[in-house]
């Protein structure tokens, strides 16, 4: 009997303890595999709660700082809340400029805020730098810090800054009274409408000169600004600073507008508007109305003036600057002697007697006395001073010097004319800002041609 074949048997043997080999080598694995991802598991879960950490304290960071913000800005307001300018006996407690000092104080959850942690609130008060044009006078630096431990112990503050005034908290609610129709009081409690130099007489009266030198005074109204009369006689020597009521003795009772400015003269070519000092020529100035029947006909007056400066009181007094008549003598304003600028212009002031719908209209041209108008070499040309002032992109209000008026319902000041060379062109000069002043103060001096 023959045996089956002992090779495949043998074959069978051997791949089965090579695989026996091969897993005994691969035990264990698994196990490590999942070590592994619970590693990696554990760094996630350990970042995750790590930036969730760090959300929630940057969340009360910010929080905290709003609530810093708030007490800095509530403590600010507090300051200005003062009723009265300085204590006194009979002020009964009220508030006071002079309370307005440093301190520092806490808050907390024990002083009834519903807070986390602990506030100090430490104000710091010190006068304004004098020397500083961009502060006001009469007012205090305020800084007011507050500072604070956020939850991580780190110590956290915002800072806030202000400025408060001295002003009389009267006063703020001087235009929210006012009497419609009313025109609010300027310089010396009067109509910003009344020259400043105008003397005045009390009784809601002033008295002004048009031409220093001359005999006709005009009386206006304190607190319109309206011209009430006008008066002649008055002796030529009197300035207006000098005026009496009784001085005012040959007046009318007509109601009128004032309109002033001023004339300068340059020969240069090309001509400067800003450099137009020379001499005046002689001229008048003459105003033609339109629109209706006026009750009275425009009266002007023209002076030529030169600019001096002085000190009045012998030098116990500031610094005065006067348009003074050519011809005058430092002893006509009190003094020993005056600084002479240089400047000539020719000065003159009209007074309209508007329709009865206090309104008037018209155009104002310069009448030469020995020189002529015209556009030749020999000639002058009249150009006015006339700009954009506000932004519209035309030269369309009265304030901006048009070359005809229209519905004039008040007084006009600055209405300026430059005369030049009769074969040079009106000059033009972009807007400028005014040097050494704190504000965004422009300076024009823009001409348009107005005769011929």
């Amino acid at each position: 009997m023959n045996r089956p074949p002992l090779a495949p048997i043998t074959a069978s043997c051997a791949a089965s303890r090579a695989a026996s080999r091969a897993a005994a080598r691969q035990r264990g694995t698994t196990l490590l595999e999942a070590l592994v991802a619970f590693l990696v598991l554990s760094l996630g879960m350990l970042t995750v709660a790590r930036v969730q950490t760090q959300l929630r304290l940057n969340s009360d960071v910010a929080r905290q700082r709003s609530e810093a913000v708030r007490l800095g800005q509530e403590d600010l307001e507090s300051l200005r809340a003062f009723s009265i300018v300085a204590a006194s006996a009979a002020s009964g407690g009220a508030r006071s400029y002079a309370d307005v000092t440093s301190a520092a104080s806490s808050v907390d959850s024990a002083a009834g805020y519903a807070i986390n942690t602990r506030y100090r609130v430490a104000r710091q008060i010190d006068p304004v730098d004098a020397m500083n044009p961009n502060h006001a006078p009469n007012a205090k630096d305020a800084a007011v810090t507050v500072s604070w431990s956020d939850r991580s112990g780190a110590a956290q503050q915002v800072v806030l800054n202000s400025i408060i005034a001295g002003s009389d908290p009267a006063y703020t609610g001087a235009l929210g009274v006012a009497r419609g129709g009313v025109p609010v009081l300027g310089a010396y409690g009067r109509s910003h409408r009344i020259p400043l130099g105008a003397k005045d007489l009390g009784g809601g009266r002033s008295a002004f000169k048009p031409a220093p030198s001359g005999s006709v005074a005009l009386v206006f109204d304190n607190r319109s600004g309206l011209v009430t009369g006008r008066c002649t006689g008055i002796n030529p020597a009197t300035p207006s600073r000098d005026l009496q009521a009784a001085d005012l003795s040959a007046c009318d009772a007509n109601i009128g507008y004032l309109l002033s400015g001023i004339v300068r003269f340059t020969s240069a070519a090309p001509p400067d508007p800003a450099q137009a000092i020379e001499a005046p020529l002689a001229a008048d100035v003459a105003l033609a109305l339109a629109g209706g029947a006026y009750p009275n006909p425009p009266v002007c007056a023209t002076e030529a003036l030169k600019t001096v400066s002085y000190t009045p009181g012998g030098g116990t007094a500031s610094l005065r600057i006067e348009a003074v008549p050519l011809a005058a003598l430092p002893a006509s304003v009190g003094v020993a002697g005056w600084v002479d600028s240089g400047d000539r212009h020719l000065a003159y002031h009209c007074v309209v007697y508007p329709l009865v719908n206090g309104q008037w209209s018209g155009r104002t041209t310069l009448l030469p006395a020995g020189w002529s108008v015209g556009l030749g070499a020999a000639d002058r040309r009249v150009c006015r001073y006339s700009a954009d002032l506000d932004g519209s992109g035309a030269v369309d209000t009265n304030l901006e010097h048009p070359a005809t008026y229209a519905n004039v319902d008040g007084a006009l000041a600055h209405q300026n004319f430059l005369v030049i060379k009769g074969s040079e062109t009106c000059p033009t000069r972009p807007g400028v800002r005014v040097e050494g002043h704190p504000a965004d103060v422009y300076a024009n001096l823009s001409t348009a041609q107005h005769q011929p």
